[in-house]
């Protein structure tokens, strides 16, 4: 509805400025008959630019006020041919420009020589200029500027354009708001769900009951390849900026990431150099910990139902070990961590384990030792070495340890 009152207004626009300039071309053959009156005078000519400092236009210098016509509406002459326009506000200046392009008295240097084309291409804009009301005009300005703005930024040394999220929680799942990851699914009604939603949910929209699983969001999955975040150990160094929901990933390889002492109770959080420090002068008196030399083996016993780790320590690379006994209902299970980030350049590093108890031999050879930034009481679920119940000596667990690069060492 509010497009059609606009359309009504522009036609009666159209209306008015063509009866308007009929009004004009019948009255300039009897404005003509005051042309010598005007070329008459011997005083400087005082165009309406000259009299009005309000007038910012070019156009009103090369016309002259006559006062008011019949019609009651002011009047003003060309000074080239006496020809007589409207002058009032409410009409703009695009009939004057008109008249002072096709003006056969006016010099050619004024017009822009005989080029027809520019002619008609100021015309043409002209006439569309007049025929837009001025608030459209203003609109379509804005609209033009902005544009030309936003293909500039774009392409303005072919520099990518970014922005800020005031909050990440928009990225997180809002069925587990845990960070989204890549597949993001969407129902038929378009609420998100994560991959892992998705099973648990058993496939069914938790807010409308509509079947998810099935359809990718798109445009969501391009937002998130698109948002990246800082290291969370940028104020140590670290220049990284991670993808949203891979930063634990980032931080298990990069260098800077702080690890936890291995000790029970110890808070303390630093590097893997200071790590090493840290222990040896603070917890290295202490029964459950034990040096020993990278290629070599140490002789280790625990009681496995009051010590869970025993942290060894290789003076030689600065690193510690955790040993560590996990004993569940049917056996113990045994395993070594290293505690420092994985991508330290150690080599590929291997442990051995040996234990015999009444002519029983149990080996297990690692195929790697696993990097950790912090020890996990978790019952371990690949890289360990299972002892029965029924192989135990009471809760005594002794057992030969040799950590190196693929070393294995025997028995003795």
């Amino acid at each position: 509805m509010r497009k059609r009152v606009m359309d009504y207004q522009s036609q009666e626009m159209i209306a008015t400025l063509n009866a308007e300039n009929e009004c004009m071309e019948i009255k300039e053959e009897v404005d003509e008959g005051t042309q010598g009156t005007v070329q008459s005078l011997t005083q400087p000519i005082q165009t309406i630019f000259d009299s009005n400092q309000n007038l910012k236009a070019e156009v009103w210098k090369e016309f002259v006020s006559v006062g008011v016509g019949e019609d009651g509406k002011k009047r003003g002459c060309c000074i080239h041919c006496s020809r007589s326009y409207i002058i009032e506000r409410l009409y703009g200046t695009s009939h004057l420009r008109r008249h002072l392009l096709h003006c056969s008295k006016r010099p050619e240097s004024k017009r822009g020589g005989n080029d027809e084309q520019v002619r008609r291409k100021h015309k043409s804009t002209d006439v569309k200029r007049a025929l837009v009301p001025k608030s459209f005009r203003n609109r379509e300005e804005v609209s033009n500027n902005v544009s030309t703005k936003r293909q500039r930024s774009l392409t303005s040394e072919g520099k990518t354009r970014s922005g800020m999220l005031l909050g990440l929680d928009i990225l997180d799942c809002p069925i587990c708001f845990h960070a989204l990851t890549i597949p993001i699914f969407q129902c038929d009604n378009e609420h998100l769900a994560c991959s892992s939603c998705c099973s648990k949910l058993r496939y069914k929209c938790p807010t409308c009951e509509s079947p998810v699983g099935h359809k990718r969001c798109s445009v969501m999955e391009s937002v998130l390849e698109s948002v990246f975040v800082p290291c969370r150990n940028a104020k140590f160094g670290c220049t990284e900026n991670v993808s949203y929901g891979k930063e634990s990933t980032h931080e298990k390889d990069c260098s800077l990431s702080q690890c936890a002492c291995p000790a029970l109770d110890c808070n303390y959080t630093g590097s893997y150099s200071y790590i090493y420090a840290h222990f040896f002068d603070n917890h290295c008196h202490e029964s459950n910990s034990l040096s020993f030399v990278c290629g070599g083996s140490v002789d280790v016993e625990m009681n496995i139902a009051t010590e869970k780790i025993v942290v060894l320590c290789e003076s030689e690379k600065r690193l510690l070990f955790a040993l560590q006994c996990f004993n569940e209902l049917h056996g113990v299970y045994v395993t070594v961590r290293c505690i420092a980030p994985s991508t330290l350049e150690l080599g590929k590093l291997a442990y051995y384990l040996y234990y015999s108890m009444d002519g029983h031999t149990l080996t297990y050879t690692s195929p790697e030792v696993k990097m950790v930034l912090k020890v996990s009481f978790e019952t371990p679920q690949d890289n360990f070495m299972f002892v029965p119940h029924s192989l135990l000596h009471g809760e005594s667990l002794k057992i030969k340890v040799s950590i190196g690069l693929k070393v294995r060492v025997g028995s003795s």
